[in-house]
């Protein structure tokens, strides 16, 4: 999975804006998070692979700036203490954790979506999370 962040100034129906044109392109989203600070919105959209060069150039030229980065998704057991274990792992490698969310829980698993400053380091000591 990989992940498009857009900034944009905070108004009502910015949202509305984005998933229509996404969705009017058949583009899906696995996972969105939206945090206003100060006067801009901060929206993280995670998304197939495949429809991300896709949703961004989409999404550029409707005026948006976006910037796009990988993301791990991470399957935990669904207890106490699991994310971190994940995030020694990272601390110890000298590995920066840049933003990270639950993506969803079944069955015992947690989900998490991850993104961290050094990708190809944490993608070798990830591999048992993935």
């Amino acid at each position: 999975m990989e992940s498009l962040t857009i900034i944009a100034a905070d108004r009502i129906g910015l949202l509305l804006e984005i998933t229509e044109a996404l969705g009017k392109s058949g583009i899906n989203i696995e996972s969105i998070s939206l945090e206003v600070v100060g006067r801009k919105s901060v929206i993280r959209l995670i998304l197939e692979g495949k429809q991300v060069n896709t949703a961004k150039g989409l999404l550029e030229k409707k005026g948006f700036q976006v910037v796009e980065c990988d993301t791990f998704v991470i399957k935990l057991a669904n207890k106490p203490g699991e994310l971190s274990k994940v995030a020694k792992i990272l601390a110890e490698n000298k590995i920066a954790i840049e933003n990270v969310h639950i993506v969803d829980k079944q069955g015992g698993q947690t989900l998490c979506a991850i993104r961290v400053d050094k990708p190809d380091k944490a993608d070798k000591l990830l591999k048992p999370y993935l």
